[in-house]
């Protein structure tokens, strides 16, 4: 059969997208995969982080604060007179908080976060948690450095490449699975940064051949001449004399190398799970939607796979927030929404958990939008998440909260650090009790519990 044409930008698409994902040459995880390695089924993570510093306050909001006594303009109404949607049109979690209206709809085509919460969308469980209040000491609100510290795990150090995740995969390296970790981005996140190579993918797409393009047998395996694209390249080898003409042409048998893995490892029709599509469809930021879309499948269809994630920008919103934050958040809303739907299947073993570099300040600015300042909230999904809302609630929010610091940032109650060790002891795992070589110094700073910083919240089960 006569092998199609290739046309050269797709080949530089190709070779663009593979060695920016994988390297120069065959990295290990390809090694293991082409030879044929019996997989191991892992808990697995998904993680989203929200470039911009996430408005907290607005997306969870704390109705039940009230304030600093005699000054009304403490209250979260008071304080947002523009910005505070009317409260019949939220979402309540608890009788202290709820979430902004744009992440619950009751059309089909609706997020169904406040169901999800409240355990009334399928009956799977309460499995969403809202971790409000989450920070670190001395916010940094520079967007660079405190995203670098919520990415190394190291608050002050702004130098350090190599990231948490990355350093948990150095812990635990798994020779079985043909693929541990995968971004789904531009460019890779400092949080799987690090020693062990992990692939970056604009698309699963960016790896798919054309129908007639078949990638065939190298010389040798598939007689003397081989067939298809690597039997075409194979016969040409490289040619001694030439510099560089070696590490060339290798790179092009690591390039033909990986297209085989996702040819053989990732299906080119991806259907959603139960309906998750009509989810993803409605979702406005269409470069976002693929990175979700594709996060789910990976780690539905690639086995082994532990980690998968990708960033969601635009929530530096220092102007008209009302004009974009109520799509961000429904947007927001919509893929976890259809993440909960699609991954189904997995879900007993699955923890999603988004992230964000700071709050904004709890008082809206002249531009009608807030600006960077210190806590902010996280939230997890997964089966082994305790649903419900931490550290918002009258037990836990004492009033005036949203001024405590510098009398107008949101103070924080949990560090970033302290739901880090719970995602990796209680959901990835740390038998060997490796915690402090991901997060430095961890042991010390939990034992020394200074303001109750480090305290678990005990939002997955032990």
């Amino acid at each position: 059969m006569a092998m199609g044409k290739i046309r050269r930008r797709d080949f530089v698409k190709w070779s663009a997208a593979s060695l920016s994902a994988l390297g120069v040459g065959m990295p290990p995880f390809l090694r293991r995969a082409l030879g044929g390695v019996t997989l191991n089924p892992k808990k697995k993570v998904l993680f989203i982080f929200l470039r911009g510093g996430m408005d907290g306050i607005q997306a969870v909001i704390p109705y039940g604060d009230g304030g600093v006594p005699g000054d009304s303009s403490t209250t979260y109404a008071g304080a947002r007179p523009t910005l505070a949607p009317n409260m019949a049109d939220t979402h309540d979690l608890n009788g202290f908080a709820a979430l902004y209206p744009t992440m619950q709809g009751p059309g089909a085509s609706d997020p169904k976060l406040a169901d999800i919460f409240h355990d009334t969308f399928d009956g799977r469980g309460a499995n969403l948690a809202v971790m409000h209040r989450i920070g670190y000491a001395s916010q940094n609100r520079s967007h660079f450095s405190s995203q670098q510290f919520y990415e190394n795990a190291i608050p002050g150090d702004v130098g350090t490449e190599e990231g948490w995740l990355n350093r948990y995969l150095q812990a635990y390296p798994d020779a079985a699975s043909p693929l541990q970790a995968a971004t789904l981005n531009n460019n890779q996140v400092v949080m799987l940064k690090g020693s062990t190579l992990v692939p970056v993918l604009r698309s699963i797409s960016d790896f798919a051949l054309p129908t007639n393009v078949p990638l065939g047998l190298s010389p040798g395996g598939g007689g003397p001449l081989g067939s298809g694209l690597k039997g075409a390249y194979g016969q040409s080898g490289f040619n001694p004399g030439v510099p560089y003409n070696s590490l060339t042409y290798e790179t092009g048998v690591s390039l033909l190398d990986n297209l085989q893995f996702f040819e053989d490892n990732v299906s080119g029709n991806y259907v959603p799970e139960g309906g998750a599509e009509v989810f993803y469809d409605a979702m406005v930021d269409g470069r976002f939607r693929g990175f979700v879309r594709d996060c789910a499948q990976l780690l539905k269809e690639v086995e082994g796979l532990q980690i998968a994630g990708c960033n969601f920008g635009g929530f530096d919103n220092h102007g008209n927030l009302n004009t974009v934050f109520p799509e961000l958040v429904r947007d927001l809303g919509l893929a976890l929404t259809a993440l909960y739907v699609d991954l189904a299947p997995i879900w007993d073993d699955l923890l999603i958990f988004t992230l964000t570099e700071f709050g904004r300040t709890s008082r809206q600015n002249a531009n009608v939008g807030t600006d960077h300042a210190a806590a902010s909230v996280m939230l997890a999904m997964g089966g082994n998440v305790n649903g419900g809302a931490y550290n918002c609630d009258f037990s836990t929010w004492p009033d005036g909260a949203m001024f405590e610091v510098n009398n107008r940032y949101l103070s924080h109650r949990t560090d970033f650090r302290a739901v880090y060790n719970e995602m990796i002891t209680r959901h990835l795992g740390d038998p060997s009790g490796q915690i402090d070589s991901v997060i430095p110094n961890f042991t010390a700073l939990e034992s020394a519990n200074a303001g109750g910083y480090f305290t678990p919240l005990n939002f997955l089960q032990g």
